[in-house]
């Protein structure tokens, strides 16, 4: 059993070089939680140095608009990190994206730019907690 826990140990200080932390647990403790709820998906995530993490639970838009351009990749991920459950589909993993826009476009099927669609329980945008914020240091 040690040498397996060492084996584990070693994979995931590997992959965390590579920039893959799959092995990391995400918390949303004390996150600043912002939803996004379009076309048919009902998605919560968080922001931090990152990306967007989607997390787990969301629901996903069922299908993409004809302009979509990552239509295939999207439907891989799908497969991969959610399950369909009484006609909804729904994230079974937490997900982290490079950019709160890719996050929205993933849950949504649509181009969408995610500053403006990921809003928190009091309506602000995610450009108004954090781009705003950032530009009144500078």
């Amino acid at each position: 059993m040690d040498s397996m826990l060492e084996f584990f140990e070693d994979v995931k200080l590997l992959t965390s070089f590579n920039g893959c932390d799959i092995f990391e647990i995400i918390e949303q403790k004390d996150k600043h939680i912002f939803f996004a709820s379009y076309r048919g998906s009902d998605a919560k995530g968080f922001y931090n140095e990152n990306g967007f993490t989607v997390l787990r639970g969301s629901i996903l838009a069922k299908d993409t608009v004809p302009s979509f351009g990552w239509r295939e990749k999207r439907e891989k991920e799908i497969k991969e990190f959610a399950i369909e459950k009484d006609g909804k589909i729904i994230l079974d993993y937490d997900k982290t994206f490079s950019s709160p826009s890719s996050a929205a476009d993933f849950c949504i099927g649509s181009s969408n730019n995610g500053w403006i669609i990921w809003r928190d329980k009091k309506g602000q945008t995610l450009d108004d907690v954090y781009r705003k914020k950032l530009e009144e240091k500078i």
